[in-house]
This record gives structure tokens, sequence and C-alpha cells, in this order.
């Protein structure tokens, strides 16, 4: 069933929509063998819930020759992931092989994620996809205008997701009805995160947003003074993020101010990775092909790895070990707590996807057209 965009407001309520399901649409919690969305969890804090440490062995790889930049989701025992050419694959974590293939309009640039039985993700044509997660079929599309990067959020009562045509929606998972829509003043590339009842969106208008998930009502709004694409990372009051101005910010949501600008002492590139905070450090990647990592207090550099190429791919962490991938076509793993290198895989392909990881596996593809999961070393 397809639907297509009739008259724009600037929020729209579902009827019967009522004031509890704000409560209801909290943080998802991250299972031990789950990584359901880009970044994890629905804060958007890149943290698996049990370590992994280096070194790891190839458990399979799955052939995708159009290309991966989405980031995979891992949802009982299944690898989904979007392809270039416009694919969709639901794949098995245990064994590699596909489980179903859903060719989709055009490229799949971002990650998709579940509820209510069915996978959901964009396409670089603009159409928004629900497809269920047995049988690899269409449910329903929803027809935006302009190519959708952003990564949706997902619960049994909303699918949330921004599109380049600078609205962010929110659709009944099993209908289709557009709950809201919420438009921005620019286009939106990064990703939801979902905290309490509220959504945080960041986009290319440079304005950090605080939406009511329920209404779709704007709460506040922070002026970044920059081009965003990166999506943010909510940790209690604050949220960090990366801007095109080369600069990374954490930023007081409840009180509506920036708290500090991180800009590297010497190179001067724009950030496209989302950073991930825990004791102490916020660590992201930057275009100037080092991984950041920084003082959460005071903004301050506390160590730097440097790869051969511009980092875009999110950092995830595992234990004490930061996973993440560079344009280089490595997989580096690093100490948490000083950047120093503890290992790293050839992949091969320029990786833009960020690593998914769940029941002792990495999940990473590249843009070489190889999908590689990565598990614990069995000497």
């Amino acid at each position: 069933m397809q639907m297509r965009p009739g008259d724009r407001s600037r929020a729209r309520a579902a009827a019967g929509l009522s004031a509890w399901v704000g409560l209801l649409l909290a943080a998802i919690p991250l299972q031990a063998a789950d990584w359901p969305l880009f970044l994890g969890s629905s804060n958007r804090n890149s943290i698996a819930n049990s370590p992994l440490d280096p070194p790891l062995e190839v458990a399979w790889t799955y052939e995708a020759p159009g290309g991966v930049d989405s980031t995979a989701i891992i949802v009982d025992g299944t690898v989904y992931f979007g392809e270039m050419d416009g694919r969709f694959h639901a794949v098995d974590l245990e064994s590699g092989q596909a489980k179903w293939v859903y060719q989709a309009n055009l490229g799949v640039p971002a990650s998709g994620c579940i509820a209510q039985g069915a996978v959901f993700f964009g396409d670089e044509e603009g159409y928004f996809h629900a497809v269920d997660i047995e049988s690899g079929k269409q449910r329903w599309v929803y027809q935006s205008f302009a190519e959708i990067l952003s990564s949706p959020y997902c619960s049994d009562q909303a699918v949330i997701v921004g599109s380049y045509d600078a609205n962010l929606y929110s659709f009944d998972p099993l209908t289709g009805e557009l709950l809201w829509e919420y438009e921005t003043e620019d286009r939106i590339n990064s990703s939801p995160a979902v905290v309490g009842g509220k959504t945080f969106t960041t986009g290319c208008d440079g304005k950090f947003r605080v939406i009511d998930i329920t209404s779709g009502e704007e709460d506040s709004f922070v002026d970044m003074q920059d081009y965003v694409a990166a999506s943010p990372a909510v940790v209690g009051a604050f949220a960090y993020v990366g801007t095109y101005g080369h600069e990374v910010l954490k930023i007081d949501w409840q009180e509506g101010q920036v708290v500090w600008r991180y800009d590297h002492p010497v190179t001067d590139f724009e950030f496209f990775s989302s950073p991930v905070v825990r004791d102490g450090l916020v660590v992201i990647g930057g275009r100037d092909k080092r991984v950041h990592a920084i003082d959460e207090k005071s903004g301050a550099l506390k160590w730097e790895f440097e790869t051969r190429s511009r980092v875009d791919s999110s950092p995830a962490l595992a234990g004490d070990v930061i996973w993440v991938g560079s344009m280089d076509g490595n997989l580096y793993a690093l100490n948490h707590a000083d950047g120093s290198l503890l290992w790293k895989f050839a992949i091969g392909g320029r990786i833009v996807a960020s690593p998914a990881i769940a029941d002792g596996r990495i999940v990473i593809g590249s843009r070489s057209g190889e999908v590689y999961c990565l598990a614990r070393s069995s000497n």
C-alpha cells in the first residue's frame, strides 16, 4: 500500500494518540544479543552491553556488490542492512545465509529499525519502506519529497525518521498513517535520538531541536551555528554532536545552551561521525583522518589516533575497546583510555558504516561490496 503526501502542516497529531504514549516511547533497552538501531540504542550512544576484545576472526562474509554504506542492525539472530543498489537484506547472524532480499527504489544508505514485525528504512528516492520481517514483502511505503539518509527510531507506537525534504516524520508502524510531521529549515541527514518522550534532531539548518514525540511540537532549540549531518548522542541532560564547522559540541538541552565547543588545535576538518560517551570521554571520528577523545567536562583533547583516511564511521564501545572503521579500509580496535592500537583488520574497501555489535560478534560492511561478520577468536 503506497501513500503520498498531501497538504503539509508544521505538526499534525494523530487522532486518539493520547499523552501516555510519550511514556511508552522511552529509550529502547539494548539486549545483549541485539543491536536494534543505528548506534545501538535510541539515545544514539553506541555502547554494547558486553565486552568484545580483539583479536577476532572471520565468521562469514556476505557479497553485496552494490556497496554498503548502511550500518547493520541485529535483532533476534538476524542481520538487516541496505545496499547502494537499492537492495535490502535479511541475513542469518550465525550462518551468514540470506533469509530474503527486498528491492527498494534506489540506494539504501542508512540503517533500519524493527517494530510490529516489520523493518523500516528509507531510500535515496525518498521512499520510506515497511517490510515484513518474516516474508520480506512490502507492508506499506510512504513517499517523501527527497532522499532519506536518516536512520529511523522505532517503537510499537511510532516510527520517526528525517528526510532531505526538511521534514521529520512520525508514522503508525502498522498502517503507515502519518501521525505528525515537523518542518525544519533545511535537510535532515541525522538520525533522531529518543529519550523520555522527546526526540532530538539536528540538521543542515544548524539547529539542535527538542521535539515532543506525542504531538510533534517543538519544545526548544539551540543554534549550533553550523551545518550538521551527524546524529547527536544524548546522555542525561546533555547532547554531543559534531558539525561541518570543524567542531564538536556539548549541549545542555534542558538549559538550551552550548556548554563547550571542541576544535582540534591543528587540523580543520568536518565531523560526520557520531560520538560515543562514557567514563568522562567523548570519542568521535573526524575527516582529518583521526579518532578524537575529548574530555567530557572541559572539552579538551585527551588523546587522538590517526588513520590513513577520513573517519566517517561512528565508533562503538564494547567493554574497554573502541571499535571504528576508516575510509582507509581498516577496522580498528583502540584502547578506550588512551587510544593505543590494540588490533586492526583489513576489510579492504572504504568504510563509511559503523560497527554493529551483538552476541560476541561485529558486523560491518564497506563500499567494496562485502559484509564481514567477525567473532571472538577460537584460539
